[in-house]
């Protein structure tokens, strides 16, 4: 059995720390022997200790990536637990001290991409960061292919780069009175056409962009818009549905921690991203109860959705587009239960969190097997 270590350093629950417990959920533990490592307060400590791991909180290290004293610490906790693999999710202070711990299997997930400015594509800098990132970790999990070519684009040896693309919990269906009765409470009616996202509302969600295309869908369109999530622009994009005239067609639902009635309650899945976006959660979890996706083709989003089949991709940024895809599935309601057939399907086949776990047990596994036969070559020069 190997000893396991993940650091986080999330005090709240964020996408990083919802893959995370999704996993921990599905390890074998008959093969990893797996700890937490999390700042003192943490909301994740209670769902970590909930599915029976140990948990240990550090001082340092809360909600940043680095800080000297973190490094201290987690050198310390490292030398005291004597992991095999230590495994970094958003922290570079921990990246540090697994290498200075003598750690040989050093894993650490890119969860976001961020294509980086042509100055970061160019030595010095390219040599810098790709440095970094090469003497740090062993191997680098990549959520997105998108994600991966940022890696390399910085430098980042793609030896060391493995794509594992998120897994997401499935959704509880309700049965249709059961949605019938989401909706009402949420004040839709059968006929409307009510399109949901599922996102922070932050500026490279791109929420502006759906308001916007609500607006040019006109008076005669059924669409009513459903937001869950908080963020610092809920009072700028309430203004704006005011502005655009489509205020009474929006519901701002705010932080949902069960999203299935309101996923449930939606007839399509809408991620605008212009930022950041990886393989999204909130679209896998629509995926596995049958909802059809309009993405944008930020990121990882227009490998995770079939063009046509389980919904459509649009350019980012382009009200235009995006009222267009969702009026013709507005409007060919045949297509749109088609698409959310092949949604679950699509679901099944890549995004289940079985199949994430495995894949990155196997990484660990062709991890610890290359560190051990370097072992092995190094005694045999040594003698």
């Amino acid at each position: 059995m190997y000893r396991l270590l993940h650091i986080i350093t999330d005090t709240n629950i964020g996408g990083a720390g919802v893959l995370l417990l999704c996993q921990l959920k599905y390890f074998d533990r008959g093969r990893f022997d797996i700890s937490v490592v999390l700042p003192r307060g943490s909301e994740l400590r209670e769902r970590v200790e909930a599915l029976g791991y140990k948990v240990i909180e550090s001082r340092h290290g809360a909600d940043r990536s680095f800080e000297v004293g973190a490094v201290r610490e987690y050198v310390s906790i490292i030398k005291k637990e004597r992991p095999d693999i230590v495994h970094c999710h958003g922290a570079l202070s921990a990246r540090i001290a697994a290498r200075l711990a003598g750690v040989d299997v050093r894993i650490h997930t890119r969860h976001c991409a961020y294509p980086p400015r042509a100055v970061l594509r160019r030595p010095p800098l390219r040599w810098l960061t790709g440095g970094i990132n090469n003497m740090l970790s062993s191997g680098i999990v990549a959520v997105a292919n998108a994600a991966a070519d940022d890696l390399t684009a910085l430098g980042t040896d793609p030896g060391k780069i493995r794509v594992i693309i998120n897994g997401a919990e499935p959704l509880s269906r309700l049965s249709d009175d059961e949605r019938r009765a989401a909706r009402m409470a949420l004040g839709f009616s059968d006929d409307d056409f009510v399109v949901g996202m599922f996102a922070r509302l932050e500026a490279c969600k791109g929420h502006r962009y759906l308001l916007e295309a609500a607006a040019r869908m006109g008076a005669d369109s059924r669409i009513k818009i459903l937001l869950c999530g908080r963020g610092s622009l809920e009072g700028e994009l309430r203004q704006l549905s005011q502005s655009l005239g489509i205020a009474d067609r929006v519901i701002f639902a705010g932080f949902c921690p069960d999203i299935a009635p309101y996923m449930n309650a939606v007839d399509v899945n809408v991620n605008c991203s212009v930022g950041t976006e990886t393989s999204s959660l909130a679209l896998s979890e629509g995926m596995s109860i049958g909802r059809a996706a309009v993405v944008s083709d930020y990121g990882g989003n227009g490998a995770m959705v079939e063009q046509g089949v389980s919904g459509i991709v649009v350019p980012r940024a382009d009200p235009a587009a995006l009222a267009a895809a969702l009026s013709s599935l507005e409007h060919d309601p045949v297509r749109l239960h088609q698409m959310g057939i092949a949604a679950e399907r699509r679901y099944r086949e890549r995004f289940t969190p079985e199949r994430m776990t495995r894949e990155l047990e196997d990484f660990y596994t062709d991890q610890l097997t290359t560190a051990e036969n370097k072992g092995k070559n190094k005694i045999k020069t040594e003698s």
